[in-house]
């Protein structure tokens, strides 16, 4: 099951911030800068989750999707709804009372800001949460697939390779002696392959390991740089 973030709650009567006619929800997304119509991104947004059923914003049926909430104010030109409200609505206003909790499913980060909370996707979507407060900055990292090692015969006689263990994980060190010539590959990080390359590069009658220099990196890399 995909981890949840707590992106706050609407904004009760006397809480909002911003000109309103009442408690509601308005949802504005934004890509590559831009802000785009919500409604153009429903299948991103039915990981916006309403109150404690963790209701999706967009609900699917097939390749269908529709509000699970009433739109009160769609997004584009508009006549002013309160003094001080835009006439250009950059977002979608949904039904949705104060007090009721909201939640972000999946990958992704949340940032509480004065009366609306912001989250940012791994594919470059942000989403504002305005007429909101409270939650807390958090983040969720998607699940890494890694691709899987390809075997090879044997090394070139250009290459060294070192193996061993380091903080109990096990790694491998291929280091090239001419540049641009083999595969350099490295687990756990790419960073630790290049320290080890450039080092021994510079300094090939070094006494130092390919594996001792992995670990004088560690030794003075930060202590959850792997983590």
């Amino acid at each position: 099951m995909a981890g949840i973030i707590q992106a706050g709650y609407v904004a009760r009567p006397g809480e909002d911030i911003f000109p309103t006619t009442g408690p509601h929800l308005d949802v504005r997304v934004k890509k590559g800068g831009q802000y785009i119509d919500p409604t153009t991104w429903r299948s991103g947004l039915q990981n916006l989750l309403v109150g404690e059923s963790k209701t999706p914003l967009f609900k699917q049926s097939g390749e269908t999707f529709t509000p699970a909430f009433q739109i009160t104010s769609p997004f584009g030109p508009r006549t002013a709804p309160v003094a001080g409200a835009s006439t250009f609505h950059r977002g979608v206003d949904f039904g949705i009372g104060g007090g009721t909790p909201l939640y972000w499913k999946g990958a992704g980060s949340f940032k509480p800001g004065k009366g609306l909370g912001t989250i940012q996707t791994p594919d470059g979507y942000e989403i504002e949460l305005l007429h909101t407060k409270g939650g807390k900055e958090a983040s969720l990292m998607g699940q890494q697939q890694m691709a899987p090692a390809v075997a090879t015969p044997q090394l070139q006689q250009t290459q060294q390779m070192q193996q061993g263990e380091l903080g109990g994980q096990p790694v491998n060190i291929v280091i090239d002696l001419v540049e641009d010539e083999g595969k350099k590959e490295i687990t756990p990080n790419e960073m630790l392959q290049n320290y080890i390359v450039e080092r021994f590069k510079t300094n090939r009658r070094s006494a130092m390991s390919p594996m001792q220099m992995a670990q004088q990196f560690l030794s003075t890399a930060p202590v959850n740089y792997f983590g």
